[in-house]
């Protein structure tokens, strides 16, 4: 009896979208064929991210520093879909940490700094 190979990871976008995962990877990644996995799961949290802070945005002050229209720090929004996604924090915690991230964004610290302090606080769980 040969042994079979199994199908290997399965893609971030099916832990996302679940059964509708091809048609979000191909709105992510506009039609083109050249973007990475990893890419398109940065793309796939980023918007997640995005989503829950666009429900919130009456209750988030200066909203338009990390997400606007024009303007979107990838990373930051990519950390805090992670947060959602991978930790399964609540929305009321990711909204949390988008309003210091703002504020820290406000006091001068940068995209990387954010995002390094998102990241830490995210995988101990010390804030």
């Amino acid at each position: 009896m040969k042994k079979r190979r199994g199908k290997g990871r399965s893609s971030v976008t099916e832990k996302i979208a679940g059964s509708m995962a091809s048609q979000y990877e191909y709105v992510i990644t506009s039609g083109r064929k050249y973007r990475s996995r990893r890419s398109i799961s940065d793309t796939a949290y980023m918007f997640t991210a995005a989503s829950v802070l666009s429900e919130a945005a009456s209750e988030i002050e200066g909203l338009e520093t990390i997400c606007g229209p024009e303007y979107m720090c990838r990373g930051i929004l990519s950390q805090l879909g992670r947060m959602l996604r991978i930790e399964g924090y609540s929305e009321s915690d990711v909204i949390e940490i988008a309003k210091k991230a703002i504020k820290g964004k406000k006091n001068g610290y940068s995209v990387k700094e954010i995002e390094k302090y998102i990241r830490n606080g995210r995988m101990t769980g010390e804030w």
